[in-house]
């Protein structure tokens, strides 16, 4: 994760945080502008809101990767050693993630740490940082 410049992100965690805030959040959230309505104005949350929160770098090139029409069973084993039976179109459910992947074992070989690292970076980024609607997913 350090050498994948994601070690700022290692403190956060899935919200568990206060139900009232959220659901108050939740009330005042606007998708058609993409802004909460707070009795101040409207507000958003921008790139920089979400550098300063994560510590991840916003600036530089884009990361753009272009992924061949592969086995997405053969990609899944090779950076996690293992594959979930149900991975349609490449596709995994975090809950997979982190149950198989839970804990680390202790006489783990730098490849196994490897793969685990992959799968917690997977976890993090479809279950934190870039969540969406379907909330339990993430693309391989």
């Amino acid at each position: 994760l350090v050498d994948a410049g994601l070690s700022s992100v290692l403190p956060l965690a899935p919200l568990t945080g206060d139900p009232g805030l959220i659901t108050a959040l939740v009330e005042r959230w606007r998708p058609e502008t993409s802004t909460f309505h707070m009795p101040f104005g409207e507000v958003t949350i921008t790139l920089e809101d979400v550098a300063t929160l994560t510590g991840l770098a916003i600036d530089g090139d884009a990361v753009i990767v272009d992924i061949p029409d592969e086995d997405w069973s053969a990609m899944c084993l090779r950076l996690l050693g293992q594959a979930p039976t149900d991975l349609g179109g490449g596709v995994i459910r975090i809950t997979w993630l982190r149950e198989t992947f839970d804990e680390l074992p202790l006489s783990a070989s730098p490849e196994t740490t490897e793969q685990y690292a992959r799968a917690y970076a997977l976890s993090l980024m479809g279950g934190v940082l870039f969540s969406d609607r379907s909330g339990g997913s993430v693309h391989l």
